[in-house]
């Protein structure tokens, strides 16, 4: 079994049981390379995930096993087989680079405190999509919390979403927002962002951190206030952009459900994993206005275990970003 600097180990000679791995980290490659019937077909808007974490793991069946095992921080790693190398081929300032990671129901590992964010799952995701994409910065990075969404009405999953943040819910999200912040201060992210925040959070919010949101982004079906959001955002500098995605991208028993229809002789993973953060990323190219590669990265863990491991992002000097 090799193992490289990283503390990680191949399994082309099959030493590692994929079921009893607790931690893994799924890498879908570029789903524009993947793109088939069902992905134009799209009833959902997580199908394009769906259908990718579909494609990454069926794909096993016809191919030698290409998983690694970082043995540090004991994960099971598993790229697409078929789009594994997704190194950017131009120099990196040809390149637009946008991610967006979302926090999910299960994201927590705290039973007393099941709608917690982590604020470890920000230097987990952006180390994984460095890895990936063999890059060192990012040009634009969005956070989603889990339960918020910009239609007060609405709730999601039990977790509160209303326009004024509970002191608890609001001290965890700026302890995550400040992993950001230690990000962007050193040179590896130049714009940040928040997802679903109303002029009310978006106020409160600025007024407690050190680096505002340069977007917010709101879902295209939300019933708000325009006029008021929209004179907020000119006065602080924030852009306003919608999207399209569900107030859940992966629920746990959709993930349980690919997992166990996925599962092989050549390839089988625990059915008790669960979802704990998705990373959403596009690589444009500036020039053409044309996206190059998009993808996603899923860190999913079995309950008992921990999912707080920590990677260090070094700083970087204002020439190299």
């Amino acid at each position: 079994m090799a193992e490289n600097s990283e503390g990680q180990s191949s399994n082309e000679n099959g030493t590692i049981k994929t079921f009893d791995a607790a931690k893994v980290i799924i890498f879908t490659g570029n789903v524009m390379k993947q793109a088939s019937i069902n992905s134009f077909n799209c009833t959902k808007n997580n199908q394009e995930l769906v259908n990718a974490l579909y494609d990454t793991l069926k794909a096993y069946l016809y191919t030698k096993p290409m998983w690694t095992f970082d043995e540090v921080n004991r994960i099971l790693e598993i790229p697409d087989p078929f789009y594994f190398d997704q190194k950017l081929k131009e120099d990196r300032n040809e390149y637009e680079i946008t991610a967006k990671l979302y926090y999910l129901p299960s994201s927590s590992t705290s039973i007393i405190e099941p709608f917690t964010p982590p604020p470890q799952y920000i230097t987990q995701s952006i180390y994984h999509l460095f890895k990936v994409l063999g890059i060192n910065t990012i040009d634009t990075f969005i956070i989603h919390f889990n339960g918020l969404t910009f239609d007060n009405s609405n709730e999601v999953d039990g977790s509160p979403s209303n326009d004024d943040f509970t002191k608890s819910d609001f001290d965890n999200l700026i302890k995550v927002w400040k992993e950001l912040e230690n990000i962007c201060v050193n040179n590896r992210i130049h714009k940040l962002g928040v997802s679903e925040f109303t002029k009310n959070r978006l106020e409160r919010f600025i007024k407690a951190v050190e680096i505002s949101p340069k977007i917010d982004q709101i879902n295209s079906k939300a019933d708000c206030d325009q006029k008021e959001i929209l004179e907020f955002a000119k006065k602080n500098d924030i852009e306003l952009l919608t999207h399209r995605d569900p107030a859940v991208i992966l629920p746990p028993k959709t993930f349980q459900k690919i997992i166990e229809e996925t599962n092989t002789n050549k390839i089988s993973l625990n059915n008790g994993l669960l979802p704990r953060w998705v990373l959403k990323y596009s690589v444009m190219f500036k020039c053409r206005g044309v996206i190059a590669n998009k993808g996603y990265i899923v860190m999913g863990s079995t309950p008992n275990s921990s999912s707080n491991f920590i990677y260090n992002i070094d700083p970087i000097s204002e020439r190299n970003g």
